[in-house]
């Protein structure tokens, strides 16, 4: 068994590789996607200093505590585009008949899509929300010690949460062969809202992504605690369960995907 896992592992490594490779042959097109993420996110968090200039603060919230929320968020965003952002378009290789030679190599089938496309682009992401975490922690004039565990833990657990919900989305189409629409239904939506702080929205909100999509243990939950801020329905501590919930979440979530893989039928394209 662990001679099996071992290959496995050696295997995916080597497509990862192949897929880096295969994206590095147009290094213009690379660098230019990396910026124009940066470039992207860079305009939101100036949109964020606008909004910030005529009101002074959002419910408690700084300019720097804000920016400070939304790289958090970029972050484990970017390492989830590395590994599942392809997972929105598998319902294109079922509708294609492509799907069929995952289920034939010596490899799992999800571990072989996973490793198909190793998103480099996400780059940007890392540029960005390096940049943003950076100054935010300057400005706020902060002195972490055992916080930077927190800190790596909901950069992990933010992207087990959202790769978890790519991986649930993509499992949609083994049962009605669409699926990529959700991600701009759900995923997309969801995802925007955790740019700001949890405490602007209605209560409702705030329970469905706690409890139901844990987005708020992406990035608002752990800022609470790494920001040493305080909020009137959820406890700061519930940030170090981050990990935990990713963890959680994404098991649940690749379970729902290996039953739609057991149901899977060729569309015999």
């Amino acid at each position: 068994m662990v001679q099996s896992l071992l290959r496995g592992i050696d295997m995916y490594l080597y497509m990862a590789g192949a897929s880096i490779r295969a994206q590095l042959q147009y290094r213009y097109a690379f660098v230019m996607n990396i910026l124009g993420w940066a470039m992207t996110y860079a305009g939101t968090a100036i949109t964020m200093w606008v909004l910030l200039y005529s009101f002074g603060a959002l419910e408690g919230w700084t300019f720097w505590e804000l920016i400070f929320l939304f790289a958090l968020a970029v972050l484990s965003w970017g390492v989830c585009m590395v590994f599942f952002f392809h997972f929105r378009s598998l319902d294109q290789y079922i509708v294609n008949g492509t799907f069929d030679r995952f289920l034939v190599r010596p490899v799992h089938p999800f571990f072989h899509f996973m490793a198909m496309k190793f998103d480099v682009g996400a780059f940007g992401q890392f540029l960005f929300s390096i940049v943003a975490v950076s100054l935010a922690y300057s400005s706020l004039h902060l002195h972490w010690t055992w916080q930077w565990l927190v800190f790596l833990g909901a950069v992990i657990g933010g992207t087990l949460i959202q790769g978890g919900l790519l991986v649930v989305i993509s499992a949609m189409a083994f049962w009605t062969t669409r699926s990529e629409r959700l991600y701009w239904v759900v995923m997309w939506p969801f995802k925007s809202l955790m740019n700001y702080p949890l405490s602007i929205y209605p209560r409702v909100i705030q329970v469905l992504v706690t409890f139901v999509l844990p987005f708020a243990f992406v990035n608002y939950l752990p800022a609470l605690l790494l920001l040493d801020k305080t909020s009137n329905n959820f406890s700061p501590f519930w940030g170090c369960l981050s990990p935990l919930v990713g963890v959680l979440f994404f098991w649940l979530c690749l379970r729902f995907w290996m039953l739609g893989l057991d149901r899977y039928k060729s569309t015999g394209s």
